[in-house]
C-alpha cells in the first residue's frame, strides 16, 4: 500500500468515525448513584475542613435515646454502606434544593473563629484612631 492510498484510507476512516480518530467514551462506575452530600439529610460537621468527610452525619437514619430525648444521627458512610438503611444505591436520597446556599452556610460557619479574630484586629487597630484624633 503506498503512502497516498494510507492517507485516503485515514481520511476516509476520520470523515466516517465522526471527526475522532479514536471515539472515547468516559467510563465512571457509580456515575448514576446519588452522592450524599447533595442530600437533604446530609448534615456537615463544622470542625472539618471540608464539606466531604467520613465523619459528616445522616439526619434521616439515627437512634434516639429514650431517657434524654437526643437523637444521635448516624454517619453518612456507615448509612450507605448499610443495606437496611440508606444502602448503596441511596434508598432514602433526596435532593438538595438550595445546595448553594447549604455550602455557604457551611463555609461561614466554619470561619467564624477566623471572622471573630479579623474583627477584633481590625478594632484594635482602627478604634484607637477615633479615639485619639
Amino acid at each position: 500500500m503506498s503512502y497516498n492510498e494510507m492517507n485516503i484510507l485515514f481520511i476516509l476512516f476520520f470523515f466516517v468515525n465522526g471527526g475522532n480518530i479514536i471515539r472515547s467514551e468516559k467510563i465512571i462506575r457509580n456515575g448514576n448513584i446519588p452522592s450524599c452530600r447533595n442530600c437533604k439529610y446530609y448534615k456537615p460537621e463544622f470542625y472539618t475542613n471540608t464539606f466531604v468527610s467520613s465523619i459528616n452525619k445522616c439526619e434521616k437514619t439515627g437512634t434516639k435515646d429514650i431517657y434524654t430525648g437526643i437523637i444521635e444521627y448516624d454517619y453518612a458512610d456507615l448509612s450507605r454502606k448499610d443495606e437496611n438503611l440508606c444502602g448503596f444505591k441511596g434508598r432514602y436520597f433526596e435532593q438538595e434544593k438550595n445546595m448553594n446556599l447549604k455550602m455557604l452556610k457551611f463555609l461561614v460557619v466554619k470561619n467564624i473563629p477566623v471572622l471573630i479574630i479579623l474583627f477584633i484586629s481590625w478594632c484594635i487597630i482602627t478604634i484607637p484612631n477615633y479615639i485619639y484624633r
